[in-house]
C-alpha cells in the first residue's frame, strides 16, 4: 500500500502526517455543506450540491464521506458547543441567562438549522445518532451544570433526574424557537424557569 494512500504520508520516526491539502479539502467541502444546510436544509447536504458549489470532484468527496449521513454528520458536528456564561450561583439568575443566551444564538438561522438536525438526527438508533446526540449534549451541557449546582447549594431538590429536569427547561424553548419559529421573549424564558422551580418546590 502506498505510504501517501487517503493524503498521509511518514515523517521522521515514521509518525503519520496529514497532507495539508487534503486539510484544505474537507474545510472547504464542510463550510460549503454548512450554507446549504443554514441557507436550504439538510436536504440540500449531498455530494453534488457541494461538489458544484465548490468544485471538488464528487469522487474526492465520496472518498472523504462515503455517504450523505457522513457528511451531513461531520457539517453538523463543526457547529461550535455552547458557551459558558458567568455563574452568580443564584439558580434562577443563571437558568434565565443562560436560556437566553442560548435562545438569541438559535435566533440566527445557522444556529437554528443545526440544531434542528441535530435534534431530529439525534433520535436515530446506533452510530447514526450518536454524534447529533453529542452535539445536543454539549448544547445542554451550562443547564446541566447550574441545574447540578442548584442540587449541590440546596436550591434544588436532592435526588432531582438532573436529564430530566434540563428536558423541562430547555425543551418549550426549542419548541418555540426551532419547531414553531416564533420569538421566545424574556417573559416567556423567565415563565419557563419559575414553572419548573415551583414543580420543584413541591
Amino acid at each position: 500500500m502506498s505510504p501517501h494512500r487517503h493524503g498521509a504520508h511518514r515523517g521522521r520516526g515514521g509518525h503519520r502526517r496529514r497532507d495539508p491539502r487534503v486539510a484544505r479539502t474537507r474545510a472547504v467541502a464542510l463550510e460549503a455543506a454548512r450554507k446549504l444546510l443554514v441557507e436550504e436544509g439538510p436536504d440540500a447536504v449531498t455530494a453534488l450540491r457541494v461538489s458544484e458549489a465548490t468544485g471538488i470532484a464528487r469522487t474526492t468527496i465520496y472518498r472523504h464521506w462515503p455517504n450523505r449521513d457522513d457528511l451531513l454528520r461531520d457539517t453538523v458536528a463543526t457547529e461550535e458547543p455552547e458557551s459558558h456564561i458567568s455563574l452568580t450561583g443564584d439558580t434562577r439568575a443563571d437558568l434565565i441567562a443562560m436560556l437566553g443566551h442560548m435562545v438569541d444564538r438559535m435566533g440566527k438561522r445557522r444556529g437554528a438549522r443545526m440544531m434542528a438536525v441535530a435534534l431530529e438526527r439525534s433520535g436515530h438508533r446506533g452510530e447514526a445518532g450518536g454524534p447529533h446526540r453529542e452535539m445536543v449534549r454539549r448544547r445542554m451541557e451550562p443547564l446541566r451544570n447550574i441545574i447540578e449546582a442548584g442540587v449541590e447549594s440546596g436550591q434544588l431538590q436532592g435526588g432531582l433526574d438532573i436529564d430530566a429536569a434540563v428536558a423541562q427547561v430547555a425543551g418549550p424553548l426549542f419548541f418555540q424557537a426551532v419547531f414553531m419559529r416564533r420569538k421566545v421573549t424574556e417573559a416567556f424564558i423567565a415563565s419557563t424557569v419559575d414553572s419548573f422551580l415551583t414543580a420543584q418546590s413541591k
